[in-house]
Protein backbone atom coordinates (compact mmCIF):
# COMPACT_ATOMS: atom_id res chain seq x y z
CA UNK A 1 0.00 0.00 0.00
CA UNK A 2 1.31 3.43 -0.92
CA UNK A 3 1.77 5.96 1.85
CA UNK A 4 1.34 9.63 0.99
CA UNK A 5 3.25 11.99 3.26
CA UNK A 6 1.90 15.28 1.95
CA UNK A 7 -1.43 16.65 0.74
CA UNK A 8 0.22 17.29 -2.66
CA UNK A 9 0.98 13.59 -2.97
CA UNK A 10 -2.61 12.79 -2.02
CA UNK A 11 -3.89 15.13 -4.76
CA UNK A 12 -1.59 13.59 -7.38
CA UNK A 13 -2.78 10.13 -6.38
CA UNK A 14 -6.39 11.23 -6.82
CA UNK A 15 -5.63 12.68 -10.27
CA UNK A 16 -3.97 9.44 -11.27
CA UNK A 17 -6.97 7.51 -10.04
CA UNK A 18 -9.24 9.73 -12.18
CA UNK A 19 -7.15 9.05 -15.25
CA UNK A 20 -7.23 5.30 -14.63
CA UNK A 21 -10.85 4.87 -13.56
CA UNK A 22 -12.71 7.80 -15.12
CA UNK A 23 -15.15 10.30 -13.74
CA UNK A 24 -17.72 7.68 -12.77
CA UNK A 25 -15.98 7.39 -9.40
CA UNK A 26 -15.99 11.11 -8.59
CA UNK A 27 -18.90 10.86 -6.20
CA UNK A 28 -17.23 8.10 -4.18
CA UNK A 29 -13.98 10.04 -3.96
CA UNK A 30 -15.74 13.19 -2.78
CA UNK A 31 -17.50 11.20 -0.08
CA UNK A 32 -14.19 9.59 0.93
CA UNK A 33 -12.41 12.91 1.19
CA UNK A 34 -15.32 14.32 3.13
CA UNK A 35 -14.89 11.48 5.60
CA UNK A 36 -11.14 12.11 5.87
CA UNK A 37 -11.44 15.81 6.58
CA UNK A 38 -14.51 15.17 8.76
CA UNK A 39 -12.43 12.80 10.89
CA UNK A 40 -9.65 15.37 11.18
CA UNK A 41 -12.20 17.97 12.23
CA UNK A 42 -13.59 15.51 14.79
CA UNK A 43 -10.10 14.89 16.18
CA UNK A 44 -9.49 18.63 16.53
CA UNK A 45 -12.81 19.08 18.32
CA UNK A 46 -12.01 16.19 20.66
CA UNK A 47 -8.65 17.73 21.55
CA UNK A 48 -10.29 21.10 22.11
CA UNK A 49 -12.87 19.49 24.40
CA UNK A 50 -10.20 17.67 26.40
CA UNK A 51 -8.23 20.87 26.88
CA UNK A 52 -11.37 22.65 28.08
CA UNK A 53 -12.10 19.81 30.52
CA UNK A 54 -8.55 19.94 31.83
CA UNK A 55 -8.77 23.69 32.43
CA UNK A 56 -12.16 23.40 34.15
CA UNK A 57 -10.88 20.58 36.34
CA UNK A 58 -7.84 22.63 37.34
CA UNK A 59 -10.15 25.46 38.42
CA UNK A 60 -12.19 22.98 40.47
CA UNK A 61 -9.05 21.66 42.19
CA UNK A 62 -7.88 25.20 42.99
CA UNK A 63 -11.27 26.05 44.51
CA UNK A 64 -11.16 22.99 46.73
CA UNK A 65 -7.66 23.87 47.95
CA UNK A 66 -8.43 27.56 48.58
CA UNK A 67 -8.20 28.63 52.19
CA UNK A 68 -11.60 29.04 53.79
CA UNK A 69 -13.37 27.38 50.86
CA UNK A 70 -17.08 26.75 51.33
CA UNK A 71 -17.15 22.96 51.02
CA UNK A 72 -20.90 22.71 50.48
CA UNK A 73 -20.80 25.29 47.70
CA UNK A 74 -17.80 23.51 46.21
CA UNK A 75 -19.69 20.21 46.17
CA UNK A 76 -22.44 21.88 44.15
CA UNK A 77 -19.82 23.11 41.64
CA UNK A 78 -18.24 19.65 41.55
CA UNK A 79 -21.55 17.97 40.83
CA UNK A 80 -22.20 20.38 37.97
CA UNK A 81 -18.75 19.62 36.54
CA UNK A 82 -19.40 15.88 36.83
CA UNK A 83 -22.76 16.24 35.07
CA UNK A 84 -21.29 18.43 32.32
CA UNK A 85 -18.43 16.00 31.63
CA UNK A 86 -20.23 12.74 32.32
CA UNK A 87 -18.22 9.52 31.86
CA UNK A 88 -14.95 11.35 31.17
CA UNK A 89 -11.79 10.63 33.16
CA UNK A 90 -11.97 14.15 34.58
CA UNK A 91 -15.52 13.58 35.83
CA UNK A 92 -14.32 10.47 37.68
CA UNK A 93 -11.43 12.35 39.26
CA UNK A 94 -13.82 15.11 40.30
CA UNK A 95 -16.16 12.49 41.80
CA UNK A 96 -13.29 11.08 43.86
CA UNK A 97 -12.57 14.58 45.16
CA UNK A 98 -16.26 15.17 45.84
CA UNK A 99 -16.45 11.94 47.84
CA UNK A 100 -13.46 13.03 49.92
CA UNK A 101 -15.03 16.40 50.71
CA UNK A 102 -18.37 14.74 51.51
CA UNK A 103 -16.59 12.53 54.06
CA UNK A 104 -15.11 15.65 55.68
CA UNK A 105 -18.67 16.92 56.04
CA UNK A 106 -19.69 13.45 57.32
CA UNK A 107 -22.15 13.11 54.46
CA UNK A 108 -21.35 9.44 53.94
CA UNK A 109 -24.38 8.76 51.74
CA UNK A 110 -23.20 11.40 49.25
CA UNK A 111 -19.66 10.05 49.37
CA UNK A 112 -20.91 6.52 48.75
CA UNK A 113 -22.95 7.67 45.76
CA UNK A 114 -19.95 9.37 44.15
CA UNK A 115 -17.66 6.38 44.72
CA UNK A 116 -20.16 3.86 43.34
CA UNK A 117 -20.46 6.01 40.22
CA UNK A 118 -16.69 5.93 39.70
CA UNK A 119 -16.32 2.22 40.50
CA UNK A 120 -19.02 1.30 37.99
CA UNK A 121 -18.34 3.99 35.39
CA UNK A 122 -14.58 4.18 34.98
CA UNK A 123 -12.70 1.97 32.54
CA UNK A 124 -9.31 2.51 34.23
CA UNK A 125 -8.54 -0.41 36.60
CA UNK A 126 -6.43 1.74 38.94
CA UNK A 127 -9.13 4.41 39.24
CA UNK A 128 -11.74 1.72 39.88
CA UNK A 129 -9.56 0.18 42.61
CA UNK A 130 -9.08 3.54 44.36
CA UNK A 131 -12.84 4.11 44.27
CA UNK A 132 -13.52 0.62 45.63
CA UNK A 133 -11.08 1.00 48.52
CA UNK A 134 -12.54 4.37 49.48
CA UNK A 135 -16.06 3.02 49.09
CA UNK A 136 -15.29 0.15 51.48
CA UNK A 137 -13.99 2.65 54.06
CA UNK A 138 -17.13 4.76 53.76
CA UNK A 139 -19.34 1.68 54.07
CA UNK A 140 -17.42 0.49 57.13
CA UNK A 141 -17.78 3.95 58.68
CA UNK A 142 -21.53 3.45 58.42
CA UNK A 143 -21.22 -0.05 59.95
CA UNK A 144 -22.16 -1.60 56.61
CA UNK A 145 -19.61 -4.36 57.11
CA UNK A 146 -21.20 -6.90 54.80
CA UNK A 147 -21.34 -4.35 51.97
CA UNK A 148 -17.75 -3.25 52.64
CA UNK A 149 -16.47 -6.83 52.50
CA UNK A 150 -18.39 -7.38 49.26
CA UNK A 151 -16.74 -4.27 47.80
CA UNK A 152 -13.32 -5.52 48.88
CA UNK A 153 -14.04 -8.89 47.27
CA UNK A 154 -13.75 -7.35 43.82
CA UNK A 155 -10.73 -8.11 41.65
CA UNK A 156 -8.14 -5.33 41.81
CA UNK A 157 -4.72 -4.81 40.20
CA UNK A 158 -1.91 -6.63 42.03
CA UNK A 159 -0.41 -3.32 43.17
CA UNK A 160 -3.44 -2.83 45.43
CA UNK A 161 -3.31 -6.25 47.10
CA UNK A 162 -1.68 -5.04 50.33
CA UNK A 163 -4.17 -2.19 50.79
CA UNK A 164 -7.07 -4.44 49.86
CA UNK A 165 -6.20 -7.10 52.42
CA UNK A 166 -5.28 -4.67 55.18
CA UNK A 167 -8.56 -2.82 54.77
CA UNK A 168 -10.39 -6.14 54.71
CA UNK A 169 -8.74 -6.89 58.04
CA UNK A 170 -9.87 -3.52 59.43
CA UNK A 171 -13.47 -4.19 58.41
CA UNK A 172 -13.44 -7.72 59.81
CA UNK A 173 -11.98 -6.46 63.08
CA UNK A 174 -14.70 -3.81 63.36
CA UNK A 175 -17.31 -6.47 62.73
CA UNK A 176 -15.89 -8.54 65.58
CA UNK A 177 -14.24 -11.35 63.61
CA UNK A 178 -10.67 -11.28 64.98
CA UNK A 179 -9.63 -14.61 63.45
CA UNK A 180 -10.58 -13.57 59.91
CA UNK A 181 -9.04 -10.14 60.51
CA UNK A 182 -5.73 -11.73 61.50
CA UNK A 183 -5.79 -13.85 58.35
CA UNK A 184 -6.40 -10.76 56.19
CA UNK A 185 -3.59 -8.84 57.90
CA UNK A 186 -1.21 -11.74 57.30
CA UNK A 187 -2.20 -11.74 53.61
CA UNK A 188 -1.41 -8.03 53.50
CA UNK A 189 1.92 -8.61 55.25
CA UNK A 190 2.85 -11.28 52.69
CA UNK A 191 2.80 -8.73 49.87
CA UNK A 192 4.26 -5.80 51.85
CA UNK A 193 7.96 -5.04 51.89
CA UNK A 194 9.45 -5.46 55.36
CA UNK A 195 9.42 -2.23 57.36
CA UNK A 196 7.27 -0.36 54.85
CA UNK A 197 4.05 -0.48 56.89
CA UNK A 198 4.74 -0.28 60.63
CA UNK A 199 1.03 0.27 61.34
CA UNK A 200 0.27 -3.15 59.87
CA UNK A 201 2.84 -4.65 62.24
CA UNK A 202 1.06 -2.98 65.16
CA UNK A 203 -2.28 -4.44 64.04
CA UNK A 204 -0.74 -7.91 63.83
CA UNK A 205 0.82 -7.56 67.27
CA UNK A 206 -2.51 -6.52 68.76
CA UNK A 207 -4.00 -9.77 67.48
CA UNK A 208 -1.13 -11.93 68.71
CA UNK A 209 -3.46 -13.55 71.21
CA UNK A 210 -5.68 -14.86 68.41
CA UNK A 211 -5.01 -18.42 67.27
CA UNK A 212 -4.12 -18.19 63.64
Amino acid sequence: MEIYNTEEQQVEAIKRFFREHGLSMVAGIVIGLGGLYGFRFYQAKQLEAQQAQSAAYAVLVDKAAAEGADKKAWLVDAQKFIADHKDSNYSHLAALMAAKEAVVLKDYAAAEQQLVAVATGSKVPEVIAVAQLRLARVQAEQAKYKEALATLGATMPAAFAAQQNELKGDVLLKSGDETAALSAYKAAQAVTEVGKNPLLDVKLNELAHVAG
